[in-house]
């Protein structure tokens, strides 16, 4: 599989040009069956960005931040110290939540004191976007180098490090990364034995216990005012890895006003607005195994080197992740994934808890889920389903992304189904009616043309319904055969005669046979689309077969989009959509009928989830989707890959 080339700036505008007419074009057909479902509100796809607060935007200020690279470079001549270069992104890219992703790097490496401190005494820092000239010098071309991400210079202009991809940021791990190139070794600054107690305590996972510790530091009068903050700062984070995450906000906060003066003050505020890279899941604090603090060195961005996890690893540091990142009310709310308006992030909330609840389910049936995670995964999937199957937690106006909210609350609800043995303290007679309702507000949002739609009417998504509608009847839900068959007739007219998928529904000529581009544009969805015909028996073997095969001969196509928050080429591939669809293929290799090839590609696509856990054994596509996504996506993929019976997931 060859590394596709990168596409240009023209194309990427003729991309997104053509993305626009077609998204308008979908909102146009389906318009009436927008008013008809509710004359009184209309879609929106406002999008309502959060404003920081005054300590907020000090956030990672302490940096001794040069005000361009010329003065840096001047300066780095003179003194003989090397540039720190911070990119926080490049010109003329179609990257989304720019501020946002640069604002996870300022309240997070960046406003650590002993970061701060080596970049401060030992580098030239500044913090600039390259001009046309620097970004051809140094290779920072647009989807090659995915933003954030930093460059150490050396004092004649040489790069010495780049690192990019930084999807998870650790304070140990980012200091390795910056110490490594220098001359003398940089160790740990020794901190107080109350604050090393309470991080040793976090770091294990006492979160109880590193919360009452780190309340003690209220009343350590000795304690110089950074230790204090910090302990508070810590105080917050236990109480946000035990799920009381406005408990946590409201320390924060205290925090941040008590200490404002303080780097890690500003921090606190930002995670008090829900705008930190701790809250939102992207800065972590778990020992790290050593082949992961080689990461940004022996592998792109924050992705671990090769073989630093076995499975068993991944299964254990994602159900932990994950546990870590529940709510009170037991919902997972880091994404905020908008691209349908801020109206529809409610539903986007639903759809992952619903795909985090099956993530911990599957992690529950393992015979090596060790006994502390056991414990604990009952009480949180029985939150999930709570939060799921609360309908005040459905945005109905929202017509953009609820598809997702009923499509993957259903397969929770199912998959709770399928596994009665496990006690998870809630009546089945109860699951069952929480899926039949579900089963009717999923048919009740396809659209008049039969088809269902997510931001614009497209295959793919009326693939998803027709799979877990097709699941839910096997588990003896009523399903309204008129809509399936009006459903599978609308992915049918959308398939071209050579076994691809469209990106939208409806754009394209009739009876296309369908071209290699076509395979290499579909090779995300097209398994997907195959299944959602297959478990209807309206396909076949042989269609599957192609569909897994052409998927896996195009991969690259979709690889190149990883870690990228927008769509990356004419072919319409985008970060959002990686963990989509492997999720998918690895579903669609469950359902293939000839044991030798389901084997095979079983194998081929365990190994390339495999290769792709970030630095501390969890995985992530795109920022603003999230890394309780992302993993979620990534140990459901692996749970697929490891049935030998099509039958069972």
């Amino acid at each position: 599989m060859g590394i596709p080339s990168t596409p240009s700036n023209a194309l990427q505008l003729r991309y997104f040009i053509v993305w626009t007419a077609v998204t308008i074009g979908g909102l146009l057909t389906i318009h009436g069956d927008l008013l008809a479902q509710n004359n009184a509100t209309r879609n929106s796809t406002r999008k309502i960005r959060l404003t920081p607060s005054a300590l907020t935007k000090q956030a990672g200020s302490a940096v001794n931040w040069e005000p361009d690279f010329d003065t840096a470079a001047q300066k780095s001549l003179e003194t003989n110290k090397p540039i720190f270069w911070y990119v926080p992104t490049l010109r003329g890219t179609f990257m989304d939540r720019k501020s946002e992703i640069d604002r996870y790097m300022l309240s997070g490496p960046f406003s650590w004191p002993n970061i701060i401190e080596v970049i401060n005494e030992h580098y030239i820092p500044v913090r600039s976007a390259p001009t046309k000239k620097q970004q051809a010098d140094y290779q920072l071309v647009p989807y090659e180098f995915i933003e954030p991400g930093f460059l150490i210079l050396k004092p004649d202009g040489k790069c010495e490090t780049k690192v990019d991809r930084i999807t998870t940021m650790h304070p140990q791990w980012f200091r390795g990364l910056i110490t490594r190139s220098l001359a003398q070794a940089q160790p740990l600054p020794t901190q107080p034995k109350l604050l090393a107690t309470a991080w040793k305590q976090f770091k294990i996972g006492d979160y109880e216990t590193a919360a009452q510790t780190s309340t003690l530091g209220d009343n350590e009068d000795t304690l110089p005012p950074s230790a204090r903050c910090e302990l508070g700062l810590l105080r917050g984070m236990a109480n946000f890895r035990l799920g009381r995450q406005e408990e946590a906000k409201a320390i924060w906060l205290a925090v941040s006003e008590k200490y404002p003066n303080e780097p890690l003050a500003w921090k606190a505020a930002a995670e008090a607005q829900g705008a930190g890279p701790f809250y939102r899941g992207f800065e972590v604090h778990t020992e790290l195994p050593k082949p992961a603090m080689l990461a940004g060195i022996k592998s792109k961005g924050s992705a671990a080197p090769a073989n630093t996890f076995t499975e068993k690893d991944l299964w254990n540091h994602g159900t932990n992740f994950l546990l870590g990142m529940q709510d009170e009310s037991g919902g997972f709310t880091d994404s905020d994934y908008d691209f349908g308006g801020t109206d529809s992030l409610p539903n986007v909330h639903v759809a992952i808890t619903a795909l985090a609840g099956m993530a911990m389910l599957e992690a529950l049936q393992r015979p090596d889920c060790p006994e502390r995670l056991k414990q604990r995964l009952p009480a949180a999937i029985k939150r999930a389903i709570k939060f799921t199957t609360d309908d005040s937690r459905i945005n109905r106006v929202d017509r953009d992304e609820i598809l997702w909210a009923y499509a993957f609350r259903l397969r929770f609800l199912s998959r709770c189904l399928e596994l009665p043995q496990t006690n998870l303290g809630v009546p089945l007679e109860e699951l069952r009616l929480s899926q039949q309702k579900t089963v009717e507000l999923l048919e009740g949002v396809q659209s008049r043309g039969g088809g269902w739609y997510h931001e614009y009417n497209n295959p793919f998504v009326t693939a998803t319904a027709l799979v877990a509608l097709a699941e839910a009847n096997k588990l003896g839900a009523k399903i309204d055969s008129a809509k399936i068959d009006k459903g599978l007739q609308s992915l049918l007219s959308d398939r071209f005669a050579n076994g691809a998928f469209p990106y939208s529904s409806g754009r394209r000529k009739r009876n296309n046979e369908g071209t290699e581009k076509d395979f290499a544009a579909s090779a995300g969805r097209m398994p997907l689309c195959e299944l959602g015909l297959f478990v209807w028996d309206k396909s076949n073997d042989t269609a599957l077969n192609t569909a897994v095969k052409k998927s896996l001969d195009f991969h690259d196509n979709l690889d190149i989009a990883l870690k990228y928050d927008d769509h990356t080429s004419t072919l319409a591939y985008g970060g959002f959509f990686f963990w989509y669809d492997m999720r998918a293929r690895s579903e669609t290799i469950r359902n293939l009928t000839d044991r030798n090839l389901r084997k095979r590609c079983a194998e081929i696509q365990k190994s390339l989830v495999m290769n792709l856990p970030e630095l501390d054994g969890c995985f992530v596509d795109s920022h603003e989707l999230g890394r309780v996504y992302g993993t979620a996506m990534a140990l459901l993929s692996l749970a697929n890959c490891n049935s030998e019976d099509p039958a069972q997931p």
